[in-house]
This record gives C-alpha cells, sequence and structure tokens, in this order.
C-alpha cells in the first residue's frame, strides 16, 4: 500500500511527528488484553506493520492512537460496523467545543477540503427505482 503511496490506517497525524505519545499506552493494553483473551497474535500482527512503516517514520508517519483501537474492538466483539461510530464518538467533545469557539467569537472556521467522490447524480424518485 505505501509503495503506491497510499494512506495507511493508524499511521500520522497533525500535531504528533514522532509517534503519538497515547499510542505507547494502547501499544501495551493491546498487548495485555491479547494475551488475556488468548490472542496474542494480534499484538504480533499490530507490531509487524509498525516494523514495515519505520522506513516511513521520517516523514512523520508514525503509530498513532487509532492504530490499536480496532484490535481492542476485535477482541471485546464488537460489530466493525460500530467501529466508526464509536472513533467518532471519542471525537465529538473537541468537535463541540470547536463549534462553541466559532460561535463566541462569531467566526466561521472552514476546512480546507476538495471533494474527490463520484460525480453529482439526478435524483430518481423512489416509485421510478
Amino acid at each position: 500500500k505505501r509503495a503506491a503511496r497510499e494512506a495507511v490506517t493508524g499511521f500520522g497525524h497533525r500535531v504528533y511527528r514522532a509517534e503519538d505519545p497515547r499510542a505507547r499506552h494502547m501499544r501495551e493494553g493491546v498487548r495485555k488484553l491479547g494475551e488475556e483473551m488468548g490472542a496474542p497474535v494480534w499484538y504480533e500482527i499490530l507490531q509487524g506493520v509498525v516494523e514495515a512503516m519505520k522506513p516511513y517514520s521520517r516523514h512523520g508517519l508514525n503509530v498513532n492512537v487509532d492504530f490499536y483501537s480496532g484490535v481492542i474492538y476485535q477482541l471485546h466483539n464488537i460489530p466493525m460496523d460500530l467501529y466508526v461510530p464509536i472513533f467518532a464518538i471519542g471525537r465529538m467533545p473537541g468537535w463541540v467545543i470547536q463549534c462553541i469557539e466559532q460561535q463566541r467569537g462569531n467566526i466561521l472556521i472552514r476546512p480546507l477540503t476538495l471533494y474527490n467522490g463520484p460525480e453529482l447524480r439526478d435524483y430518481v424518485d423512489m416509485s421510478d427505482r
């Protein structure tokens, strides 16, 4: 994936150019949890990915806290379709406070984004589908 310059989920962070300090705690937690739940192979797999990504650390692509989250969810048998909502819930306080700050300062902060999804399509009424 990385050879094609594609992003690798769980690597890189807007603020941390070195390893995300929160990831250290998650790494140890995943190791212990995997052992306790009889699935230490998950930790080994993750560490293999970390090793494979080491050449890219000089570009700021280091493991972040979210890298270990998926395995924790997996080990607790949380359905995969709940991973993103759980991920988002943890960010809600930050998003809310950003909105409050914008409102108090009477400013609107717009992120710089470029849409790269599919082209717009004409709406087809339900009865015609």
